[in-house]
């Protein structure tokens, strides 16, 4: 699966195969209809990028939604192509896709398509690692098997690369447009129903949200936590910064600390304004806790890994040095994951913090609990600085797999999980699978019940009328958790538990799950009292 741009003169030309040949006549005569698998990859076109792709701005990837068919060549890993990790689960995908296709060939048999858009030509130090990209595929792979395999309706994914940084999602963009049918789709069309992914809280995440949403087209970000990045048709699966941070009071009214009522806190923060999340976490970070924890002075910024270059990365020696000499017991951190890690080793580092016993609390936002946190030598520093971390998370994947806390919604996805992806468990750790599982199953819950409406206005058969976009989008404005004998009104059944949305709330789930995930947990400590989203005083969903 080729997405670097490959320079003129290092191209490697060879004649076309059989099976080539044969996607290149299909596309030729069915390039609207996009039959079979629809993925980013390059076709060994004429062009740079080849059919279906455009080059980026900056010449360095080949960007939008081609076809191509499993078994390709285009598929293997390589100088253009993606990390092996993420192209073993492209090929995966494009499996399923093609027998979607055949059942339709075959039987008859209908089916919709959902967008993915998604950094497939990532690297460690763009928008997302591969690990994460893989893991994300991996719980979109997940929810493509069961909702295949359980309803009549059956899904395609349409893989779409947005570029390492997220800036070239314009082409996929306007081809999505384009595959979109804007009245009573019929199965004829195999319509395009929705998007998901939109990762990261960054105004290119947002400038992508609303060409969307001007195109009338439903969007589900699993991970995006920011309330600034907004669009009518974006739908957020996890929770608000604003939300996990009530989260994290909510704990921290139960779990004062060693000084309670003495300015005890320390805030670091990454100082890249442009990530809209470690931002506006940090905003919402000192204006629930600045006053109480003494934030204003006691304070230090980091650059962070993820981005160009803006002066040496993960130089957390001045928080080190900060939060030891103020003896600051506990900690919130506004930063990314995968830069974690390398503050915990700078406190077991740190002179200053020789003499300083107390435990130390990083309070931080998260999706889960990443692989960094659970290094061996990661560990053992957490030991020699004494820090536990506190993460208000839209998951906890290591708690619901050892039978704490889930549900049988999280089992039966774990199950699938490891069947369909072949990875571990501890893959689900970070949360990124769960939560774009989640994202799909918002989407395909809402085509399905859509459909049965279809179905049953047309009086029970005769019709061959799919949902269209418009029909999906006001279907996940009505899924709704109500108090009552039966609180799921058409609501989402997530991995991560039960929650529905509210566009009076600007389409953030409501009643979602929040768990907080102490690592390593305290000997004997029980799980911290659950948060659920916009729940009232007394703790219970909205009404």
């Amino acid at each position: 699966m080729a997405l670097t741009r490959r320079r003129p003169g290092r191209r490697r030309r060879r004649p076309l195969g059989r099976a080539e040949r044969a996607i290149l006549a299909v596309l030729a005569v069915a390039a609207v209809a996009a039959v079979a698998v629809v993925l980013v990859l390059r076709l060994g076109g004429d062009g740079p990028c080849g059919d279906g792709l455009v080059e980026s701005a900056d010449g360095e990837e080949c960007v939008g939604v081609a076809d191509a068919t499993a078994g390709s060549p285009a598929f293997e890993p390589g100088a253009d192509g993606p990390d092996e990790r993420i192209a073993d689960l492209v090929r995966k995908i494009a499996e399923e896709n093609e027998k979607v296709g055949e059942l339709w060939e075959g039987r008859q048999e209908p089916y919709v398509r959902v967008a993915v858009l998604l950094p497939f030509n990532a690297s460690e130090s763009s928008a997302m690692t591969p690990e994460v990209v893989q893991n994300s595929l991996a719980g979109v792979l997940t929810a493509q098997l069961h909702a295949n395999r359980d309803h009549g309706l059956n899904y395609q994914l349409l893989l779409s690369n947005i570029g390492r940084d997220l800036s070239q999602w314009r082409p996929a963009v306007e081809a999505l447009d384009a595959l979109t049918v804007h009245e009573a789709p019929t199965e004829e069309d195999s319509p395009l129903v929705g998007v998901i992914g939109l990762p990261n809280s960054e105004k290119d995440t947002e400038d992508a949200a609303v060409a969307l949403a001007r195109a009338d087209i439903p969007a589900v970000s699993g991970v995006l936590s920011s309330p600034e990045i907004s669009a009518d048709t974006l739908f957020k699966a996890a929770p608000s910064n604003t939300e996990s941070v009530a989260a994290l009071s909510g704990y921290l009214d139960e779990n004062p600390g060693a000084h309670p009522g003495e300015p005890s806190g320390f805030l670091v923060w990454d100082s890249r304004e442009e990530d809209g999340y470690v931002a506006n976490t940090r905003e919402n970070m000192r204006r629930v806790f600045g006053e109480e924890y003494g934030l204003e002075n006691r304070q230090a910024s980091f650059v962070g890994r993820m981005g160009d270059y803006a002066g040496a990365p993960r130089r957390f020696s001045p928080a080190a040095r900060g939060i030891c000499r103020l003896e600051a017991d506990t900690v919130f951190y506004a930063g990314r994951d995968s830069d974690l890690p390398y503050l915990i080793t700078q406190l077991s580092d740190e002179p200053d913090c020789d003499d300083f016993d107390a435990e130390i609390r990083i309070l931080r936002v998260a999706t889960g609990l990443p692989e960094g946190l659970t290094d061996r030598r990661v560990r053992e520093d957490m030991a020699e600085a004494r820090v536990v971390t506190v993460g208000a998370s839209a998951t906890d994947a290591p708690s619901w797999r050892a039978g704490e806390g889930s549900g049988e919604r999280f089992a039966t996805f774990a199950e699938g999980f490891g069947k369909a992806s072949g990875l571990p468990g501890e893959a689900l750790n970070d949360g990124y699978a769960i939560m774009h599982h989640d994202a799909f199953v918002v989407v395909s819950r809402a085509t399905d019940t859509a459909l049965t409406d279809l179905e049953e206005s047309a009086g029970g058969g005769g019709s061959n009328r799919l949902p269209s976009k418009l029909d999906v989008y006001n279907t996940i404005t009505n899924m709704r958790v109500v108090r009552g004998p039966d609180g799921c009104h058409d609501c989402v059944p997530g991995a991560s538990g039960q929650f529905g949305f509210d566009v009076e709330k600007d389409n953030w789930p409501v009643c979602k799950p929040v768990p907080i995930i102490e690592y390593p947990r305290p000997e004997g400590a029980d799980r911290p009292r659950l948060y659920r989203t916009f729940q009232g005083p007394n703790g219970k969903c909205p009404a």
